[in-house]
């Protein structure tokens, strides 16, 4: 019996389904709108405007549902000239079920991006509008054909056609010792002269094995054809007559995958193990190429990408502790390869094939990395975590000398304590540790070693009226490259930092506070000699920041009036010793915070600052800049 049930899924494999893939999954599903969202936001930074507008709402009955799902984002940037750049993606969505298996809807899709400045595709508009059925012949599959027609425009080219597919899918299958869940979509936009495809398949089968153990085998498939004008060469434009030729990108990815699953009920111990083959394949074809002007031509290409992935990670938790192990290692190659033009003399292509096989590499990746806490007491808590990776990067051509090993170590070392109910403190320590290392002589200047060690402790003070929050960091990037002595254009240098971080308020009264948060930044530049540890400053910043604030509540609103303070000084040092101002910037102004909660679900905030900038030739300007949000909470 069981083996007849493993034949029978084996046969059935084509045609199972599952929604686990987020993107570009189901598409006729009222889940995509199931989390009600509405929220806009204004801001003005230097010179950019940034406007967002949000919506994602639903209305349903017993037989009818209708959503809308519209993102905007609006961006201008005022420098010498404007730019504006707009997005825009909208749904509608309605469906009427005429019986608990049955239920007819419709889909609006409508997608525009603008840019005004050149570029290669800077317009495109695309409306969509299908009907659908959906079909449910039992409570774990359902089966949505759907067809309609498409418009789009594309820097200046209109096309329209139809669009249509299905989709389809199984959820959570008990097949005997087996749950079965799977996914299908199969849709293809006929826009001549463009077609635009994409087909998807996605497997998950888990297999129970005992109470404490599972097992899940899961394979993926998805091809995705996709058209799209470009600006043509003079030359194809001459031969062929068109102004905008078309590339079509053809990608297809799958992989399959098997998970050991052991997460016992009564036992601190779980772990995972996880295997993945993968592979890619990405394609590139021009439709109009000249050949009277083959310098020009645009030279389609095929890549072909193959991963190995091994994945296993562990957890130990107690009452006190909780410790967690990570471990990966994948292997990876890639290979480039230029398409044969008929009629092209083999001299060009040959030069072409040199120059994609130059690209070719593999690569493997392992990674592991331990982390936990543990409680001494109910006041005492020691933090920790460590990570060490492994790269070897080779490229088979020998006319490319990017063949590097690297290496990369980070630790953390944190602990915190709480001494009453209104004291707590941390310490924290950590370094790491990177290596990079060429192989070949002609990029072995680029050969470095850099070591970054940095240490912090904080805390907070709670009181009725006070809370405040400081803490204090120093740190050290040291950088070493091996080679300098042949290469003046690599040096070896040292980065020293010195931060001290403020966030405090004080409670006047019921409905006023005194809120102040600011920070140092000092920093030091410097040439560094590892061999004798000696270092010789040669650039140093200091950054200072304070807002102080006063808040007002009187109904409902929030009402905050303060200043903003900015300075940042750079220094060029003299002998190692000696500073002298080499630029200064200063800022200063009004800021203004208003939080006003109008209702339990409808909220708005304003945020924003007039400064007046002086920088170190006294040049003085003022600049507004403001943040505007409202959020309404369904």
């Amino acid at each position: 019996m069981q083996i007849k049930k493993s034949i029978a899924i084996l046969y059935l494999l084509p045609f199972l389904l599952h929604a686990q893939f987020d993107k570009d999954s189901l598409t006729y599903t009222t889940k995509n709108y199931s989390n009600k969202y509405f929220g806009n936001s204004f801001d003005k930074l230097l010179n950019t405007y940034n406007f967002t507008a949000q919506l994602r709402q639903s209305i349903s009955t017993d037989n009818l549902f209708f959503g809308i799902n519209e993102n905007f984002f609006s961006t201008i940037n005022k420098t010498n000239d404007v730019n504006i750049k707009d997005e825009q993606y909208l749904k509608l969505f309605g469906e009427y079920g005429l019986s608990e298996k049955f239920k007819l809807g419709l889909l609006l899709n409508s997608n525009y991006y603008s840019d005004d400045r050149t570029l290669a595709i800077n317009k495109v508009s695309i409306l969509n509008t299908s009907l659908y059925t959906k079909i449910q012949p039992a409570n774990y599959i359902t089966i949505t054909p759907f067809g309609g027609i498409s418009d789009n425009n594309q820097i200046g080219e209109k096309d329209n056609g139809f669009i249509y597919g299905t989709e389809a899918a199984i959820n959570d299958y008990d097949f005997g010792d087996f749950e079965i869940s799977s996914l299908l979509k199969y849709q293809n936009e006929d826009i001549s002269p463009r077609k635009n495809t994409f087909r998807y398949l996605n497997l998950d089968i888990l297999n129970n094995i005992e109470n404490d153990f599972r097992n899940t085998l899961s394979a993926f498939f998805t091809n995705q054809r996709k058209d799209f004008y470009f600006t043509a060469d003079q030359s194809v434009t001459d031969e062929f007559g068109v102004s905008n030729n078309l590339q079509s990108r053809l990608e297809t990815n799958y992989f399959i995958q098997e998970k050991f699953s052991y997460i016992p009920s009564s036992s601190s111990l779980t772990f995972n193990i996880e295997g993945r083959a993968a592979w890619r394949d990405i394609e590139r074809n021009t439709r109009y190429i000249s050949l009277a002007s083959p310098a020009s031509s645009a030279f389609d290409t095929k890549i072909k990408e193959f991963r190995l992935e091994f994945v296993s990670y562990a957890d130990y938790k107690t009452d006190d502790l909780l410790f967690s192990f990570r471990f990966s290692f994948s292997e990876r190659e890639e290979k480039h390869q230029p398409r044969k033009i008929d009629g092209l003399s083999n001299i060009i292509y040959n030069e072409r094939e040199v120059i994609e096989l130059q690209k070719n590499n593999n690569s493997k990746l392992a990674n592991i990395s331990l982390s936990g806490n543990y409680n001494f007491t109910k006041s005492d808590r020691l933090l920790f975590s460590f990570f060490h990776r492994k790269l070897i990067y080779d490229t088979p051509s020998e006319l490319n000398f990017d063949d590097r090993d690297e290496l990369l170590t980070i630790s953390r070392l944190m602990y915190e304590r709480i001494f009453n109910p209104y004291f707590k403190a941390f310490i924290n320590i950590e370094g790491s540790i990177n290596n990079t290392i060429y192989i070949f002589a002609e990029r072995s200047a680029n050969n470095n070693i850099k070591r970054i060690l940095k240490l912090s402790a904080g805390g907070s003070f709670t009181t009725k009226k006070l809370i405040t929050t400081n803490s204090g960091e120093v740190s050290a990037n040291y950088t070493v490259f091996d080679f300098e002595q042949l290469n003046p254009t690599y040096r070896s240098y040292s980065f020293r930092q010195f931060v001290f971080r403020d966030s405090t308020t004080y409670h006047l009264t019921g409905n006023a506070k005194l809120f102040l948060t600011g920070y140092i930044k000092l920093s030091e530049q410097g040439d560094f000699k590892w061999d004798n540890f000696t270092n010789k400053p040669v650039r140093y910043l200091s950054e200072k920041y304070a807002e102080p604030k006063i808040f007002y509540r009187l109904l409902g609103l929030n009402f905050g009036i303060g200043l903003r303070y900015f300075i940042l000084t750079t220094y060029n040092i003299k002998q190692g010793t000696e500073k002298e101002i080499f630029s200064e910037y200063r800022s200063i102004g009004p800021v203004i915070e208003v939080e006003n909660v109008l209702s339990e679900k409808l909220q708005l905030r304003f945020y924003g600052w007039y400064e007046f900038i002086n920088t170190e030739n006294n040049s003085g300007r003022e600049m507004a800049n403001f943040n505007i949000k409202l959020l309404y909470g369904f």
